[in-house]
């Protein structure tokens, strides 16, 4: 059982931690043949992150706004599409969408990024990872 990835974001190698894990979804995803998603918890009341991978190379990141509270979702959601992601039809969330190629050092910055938008707390988040049959995968490499 792979043991859930521990990424302190306020430390300075988070970055590179973030970067190793994407890594070894997207190896998993493109070896297995299968989509992948990696979760980023939050504290109670914030915004989680996925990160959405594809066996053709692209990924793609999801806030949803679920937790939050109205004035919390309206400074996500701003923050959020500030920085080019796009609101969801239903209103309920954002994604951005990261073509293949995309470098995995900067998909670490903007997650970290998103992570603290509206004033989220930072600390120690949890990133736990499955494939589209439920397997686990190690972002350890």
């Amino acid at each position: 059982m792979a043991e859930p990835l521990e990424l302190d974001c306020d430390d300075f190698d988070a970055v590179g931690i973030l970067t190793d894990a994407i890594v070894s979804l997207r190896a998993h995803v493109l070896i297995n043949e299968t989509d992948g998603s990696a979760t980023v918890s939050a504290p109670d009341g914030w915004h989680r992150l996925v990160i959405n991978a594809k066996p053709g190379g692209s990924s793609v990141l999801i806030v949803r706004f679920n937790d939050l509270s109205a004035s919390r979702l309206r400074n996500v959601a701003t923050a959020l599409d500030g920085r080019g992601w796009q609101l969801d039809e239903d209103r309920e969330g954002a994604t951005l969408r990261q073509p293949p190629g995309t470098n995995a050092t900067d998909s670490a910055f903007e997650i970290l990024s998103a992570l603290g938008l509206g004033g989220a707390p930072t600390g120690v988040r949890l990133v736990e990872a499955r494939d589209a049959a439920g397997n686990e995968i190690d972002l350890r490499g």
